[in-house]
């Protein structure tokens, strides 16, 4: 075997690039991974972070909540002073902006006295009031208390200025029947042996003062249940936090705009169901709301952002335990990669159980300085390599000239390009070998005029000559003449007539060929076409719809131009059948045609015969009506029995689209 110094020379080029890419390439992939394995604590430590933010939010209300238990726990405040117990509740209240609501639950005797004394029989609701007091969503301080009188539970309340220090006694703005406070559930849950006197979290809901407000706030609270010193059970401490410190974690900023920082961050909750997914528990857009699913309020994402609406429908989220709503993993966020770390959210418990922390970051933010260097060393590959190349190609550039001519054009005949090329050389064998090419692209070009391109490029790219023989496909077929061309021709000179011809033609052949048709033959001024063959043409029979449709409208274009020589428009007639028929090449083996044969073909050819006896122009079987019905409209004409045929058929006429 002989091979030239071209051979050899790009040979060893090859080689040798090859090495250094592949090198090249394990060297960067190692990093890659080192990389991203090294991103995982950096995307824990943002976790950390947020929950520490989450931590601080949440701890405000705690530490209010726990003033308020060591307040009454303690003895400094007795449950029965309703003035005192009052003002402690508006002190932690006014304390912090971010709260909704203090409240406290006894199973004793409010009053303005403190020398009353305490009903200590827990069980007799004489004795059980509430002590609330909370902000409106317009910024007013209301005072509640609700307390057993006359055989039944009532709320009193009070409204007053934030700058009123003054809790003396005053007449309330409203009185209205209640409910048992000692019989909601977070006194039921905090009172509860269970709780240990733990501080207990409640899930999001709607704050008390906003349930008649169709802009209501959401808020979560915790309560605690309050002893005294012996252990006994004083009551339940409340304290409500408005979630929107949450949302503010978040949402992203106006600022954020412009930050380096591309980490996305969103709080989700995992259901007790199995088979619930996990849903926002914390606002991510301007434009969320809240609403109920499945008997919990939760954040339905107008406008989320891409990364958080791909984490959402991961499969990351499904199967996540509400005990351990861990998991790491990437998904695919606008044909970008990103990577997610799902944490628990552990600082809360109650109804904030199985609350984790998702940190959505794109892989690009810790492998972009990576790549660059490789796009770096690729780079000065790339120059090192390109002056090898000039400097050993410049000896071999004169002898391959022509042979790379040679080469440029039979690619370019591979890609079924034979348009002609009058490039030569100044080698005769050169010269001679483009001059053969040009001649077999001249060759091609004429057989693509006589049969259907998709049928030559099939056989050019697999490099087989036709044989004869056909298969058996469902196909849609066509048939259409020309009305009234015969009477025309007689009075137009032939080459008048072979011009129009040739217009009526180039627009019939133009708009089929465009919805996927093969023009099987030209018949004097009828075409036969199909479709699904010898290429697969998705529903088919609504694309050769399409293809009617589109030649009507292409010949009254025609008609009204000046290609038609202000001569009278002309009717063109169409039929139209779905069958399974012999498609392939058919003749003789010297001399073959690509045709579909068979009783379907006679069928179409009849349908559009048929056209002038119903005076429509398009004429549909009822086995193509039954595959395109759906996309098209059409109008039962008659039931048919054709020449040749014994069984009558439905005829339809084509109206147009189903809209």
């Amino acid at each position: 075997m002989r091979v030239s110094m071209g051979q050899v020379f790009a040979a060893a080029t090859i080689l040798c690039s090859a090495i250094t890419v592949v090198w090249g390439w394990l060297f960067i992939a190692h990093f890659e991974r080192a990389t991203l394995a090294q991103s995982e604590q950096s995307r824990h430590t943002v976790s950390e972070g947020i929950e520490a933010h989450v931590a601080t939010v949440m701890n405000g209300a705690r530490d209010a909540l726990l003033d308020i238990d060591h307040a009454l726990g303690s003895g400094a405040i007795a449950p029965a002073d309703a003035r005192a117990l009052e003002a402690l509740l508006y002190t932690e209240l006014l304390g912090s902006r971010h709260l909704a609501e203090a409240t406290f639950t006894g199973i004793g005797v409010a009053t303005d006295s403190v020398s009353q004394p305490r009903n200590t029989e827990a069980d007799d609701p004489a004795g059980h009031f509430q002590l609330s007091v909370q902000v409106s969503p317009a910024g007013e301080l209301i005072s509640q208390r609700t307390q057993f009188d006359a055989g039944e539970f009532v709320t009193l309340v009070w409204r007053r200025e934030p700058h009123q220090t003054s809790f003396e006694h005053r007449e309330p703005a409203a009185r209205m029947a209640s409910a048992n406070p000692t019989l909601h559930p977070t006194f039921v849950a905090s009172a509860s042996p269970e709780q240990e006197g733990e501080p207990v979290w409640s899930d999001l809901h709607y704050a008390e003062t906003d349930l008649q407000q169709i802009n209501k706030r959401i808020v979560i609270t915790v309560q605690k249940a309050v002893r005294n010193a012996t252990g006994q059970l004083l009551g339940v401490a409340r304290v409500g936090l408005l979630t929107s410190e949450l949302d503010a974690i978040t949402m992203p900023k106006p600022s954020d705009c412009s930050s380096d920082d591309p980490h996305v961050i969103a709080l989700l909750s995992v259901s007790a169901r199995p088979e619930a997914p996990a849903r926002l528990v914390s606002r991510v857009g301007p434009e969320d709301k809240i609403l109920p699913i499945d008997e919990e309020l939760r954040v339905q994402a107008v406008s989320p952002p891409p990364a958080v609406a791909a984490l959402l429908s991961s499969p990351l989220l499904q199967g996540l335990d509400a005990q351990n709503p861990s998991r790491e993993g990437a998904l695919a966020v606008q044909g970008e990669s990103w990577l997610a770390t799902l944490s628990p959210l552990s600082i809360a418990g109650g109804g904030t159980a199985g609350w984790f922390v998702a940190v959505l970051v794109p892989e690009t933010f810790y492998t972009h300085d990576l790549w660059q260097l490789a796009r770096g060393l690729g780079v000065v590959f790339t120059v090192c390599l390109v002056l090898v190349l000039a400097i050993g190609g410049g000896a071999l550039t004169v002898a391959r000239r022509g042979v790379q001519s040679a080469l440029r054009r039979t690619a370019r005949m591979r890609e079924f390009d034979f348009e002609p090329n009058a490039q030569s050389s100044r080698l005769s064998d050169v010269d001679a070998l483009l001059l053969g090419i040009e001649r077999a692209k001249t060759a091609a070009r004429a057989m693509c005029k006589y049969i259907p391109v998709p049928l030559v490029r099939g056989l050019f790219e697999r490099n087989h000559e036709p044989e004869l023989g056909g298969e058996a496909r469902e196909v849609s077929l066509l048939f259409s003449d020309l009305q009234g061309f015969t009477a025309l021709s007689e009075r137009l000179a032939p080459d008048q007539l072979a011009t129009l011809l040739g217009h009526y033609f180039e627009v019939v052949t133009d708009a089929l060929e465009q919805s996927g048709a093969t023009i099987d033959k030209y018949i004097g001024d009828a075409v036969m076409a199909f479709w699904n063959a010898p290429a697969d043409v998705a529903d088919h029979s609504a694309a050769a719809c399409r293809g009617v449709l589109a030649c009507q409208a292409a010949l009254r274009e025609l008609y009204a131009s000046d290609k038609w020589q202000a001569l009278p428009p002309l009717v063109t007639r169409f039929g139209l059948h779905r069958a399974t028929v012999l498609v392939g090449h058919f003749g003789s083996p010297t001399r073959l045609a690509y045709t579909a044969i068979g009783d379907g073909v006679n069928l179409a050819s009849r349908l559009e015969g048929a056209c002038k006896q119903y005076d429509v122009t398009v004429l549909a079987s009822a086995d193509f009506v039954a595959a395109s019905e759906k996309h098209f409209e059409y109008r039962r004409l008659d039931s048919l029995t054709v020449r040749g045929k014994t069984r009558a058929i439905d005829v339809y006429e084509l109206l147009g689209p189903r809209s």
